[in-house]
């Protein structure tokens, strides 16, 4: 009876300290993601011949990646200047 409830009480203590160290390593390592989650990623639209025939299709990905590529060139243009 003694060696159960030395067990009993050997086995629950492993079980909340195990899993208080994994509810820690969890959020540790999605705490970097939580930070990144709550930003704002702002879309600059221009308003070229390009994507507003694009948005006739509705493609979006294809307007995202368009007018990703134009603020690219534009950074690329400034750096060089």
């Amino acid at each position: 009876m003694k060696i159960f409830l030395l067990l009993s009480i050997l086995l629950l203590t492993i079980f909340f300290v195990l899993k208080k160290v994994l509810y820690s390593a969890k959020r540790n390592l999605f705490k970097d993601q939580a930070a990144w989650s709550n930003k704002d990623i702002k879309i600059n639209y221009s308003k070229s011949k390009d994507t507003t025939e694009l948005k006739k299709n509705h493609n979006y990905l294809k307007i995202i990646a368009d007018e990703s590529k134009l603020y690219l060139e534009n950074e690329y243009r400034e750096v060089e200047e």
